[in-house]
């Protein structure tokens, strides 16, 4: 149990950004960019062909100009985050390389891929790389055992977010409740919150508890006890936070048989999403800044990460946002 802890303190401290509570991405007004990720659906399909005119953007409630829209131009960073307890052991681990495979095929040029596999203890396979033909021979060599920390997992998987002009998605997959975590929920949380990485959670919804989140319960010995907090106490509502303040949306399955399909059908949907680019005006250059993305004229949902942190500039140059 010691040496999962330290295995854990040891990932996070190669990112002390996150680690530290600090906004991974900032900005000084008027000197760069806010990049916003979103999802533009009708009826559950994505909609296409928007232009920035389409769009309405507040930042803190003021109304800005977008000046960029883009689609499928940016590379994508694509962070494969994968349960593999041993609940997933047998025909399910299966399923799961298959389909991590299959992600792994769909990637284009410039996109990268990380592999992390979490149980008891977290294992960092690959970090960011485009070779693909390596991140398959990693799927393959995964084997499952353990109980599940996805809390610790998540968190880890922010911390692998580079400072590179890509889009970030995580793909956080798990057929069951936390059970090993040493991380509380909430500075999760707020490590999602603020970073650019969209993340979209993928579950088995049969073997989601819908029971009070509490490590006395069934940890292991050894572990220490801790709670979910306020609305944030189950698997189903921790797994809706991640996706919500981040922009990304939750995906349940009935059982794994689709799991093959959804993970390319992630990967399509992330494509598909809005890149809007505008320069902060008439806002402050510190603190949370709420965001607020509509789509003009059409009957259309929205999904984008709720907002962002932002600190002035540093004497030593300016900052971005991304």
């Amino acid at each position: 149990m010691i040496a999962a802890r330290w295995a854990l303190i040891g990932l996070l401290a190669a990112v002390p950004v996150l680690a530290r509570g600090q906004a991974p991405a900032r900005f000084s007004s008027g000197t760069a960019a806010v990049r916003v990720d979103a999802l533009v659906t009708s009826g559950n399909r994505p909609v296409t062909g928007l232009k920035a005119s389409d769009f309405e953007l507040r930042d803190n409630g003021v109304l800005q100009r977008i000046s960029d829209v883009s689609q499928e131009t940016l590379p994508l960073n694509v962070f494969c985050v994968l349960d593999v307890s041993g609940s997933v052991g047998g025909q399910p681990l299966a399923r799961l390389k298959k389909a991590s495979a299959s992600l792994v095929g769909t990637l284009r040029e410039r996109d990268r891929a990380a592999l992390m596999t979490f149980a008891d203890r977290l294992v960092l396979h690959s970090p960011l790389t485009g070779d693909t033909a390596r991140l398959r021979t990693l799927l393959d060599g995964m084997v499952a055992g353990g109980h599940t920390s996805f809390v610790d997992a998540a968190f880890a998987g922010l911390a692998l977010r580079e400072f590179d002009d890509g889009r970030a998605l995580m793909l956080l997959f798990s057929d069951g409740e936390d059970t090993a975590s040493w991380l509380r929920a909430e500075p999760v949380l707020e490590a999602a919150r603020r970073t650019d990485v969209v993340i979209y959670p993928v579950t088995i919804r049969r073997m989601m508890l819908v029971t009070s989140y509490s490590m006395s319960n069934f940890a292991p010995s050894g572990y220490r006890q801790q709670r979910m907090v306020a609305r944030n106490d189950t698997p189903e509502k921790l797994l809706e936070a991640l996706a919500d303040e981040t922009g990304g949306r939750v995906i349940y399955l009935e059982n794994d048989e689709t799991l093959e399909a959804t993970f390319v059908q992630v990967l399509s949907e992330f494509r598909q999403r809005y890149v809007l680019s505008y320069s902060p005006s008439n806002v402050s250059t510190e603190g949370w800044h709420t965001l607020d993305v509509s789509v003009v004229g059409k009957r259309a949902q929205v999904k984008a990460r709720r907002g962002y942190a932002a600190a002035p500039a540093s004497r030593g140059g300016a900052g971005r946002e991304r």
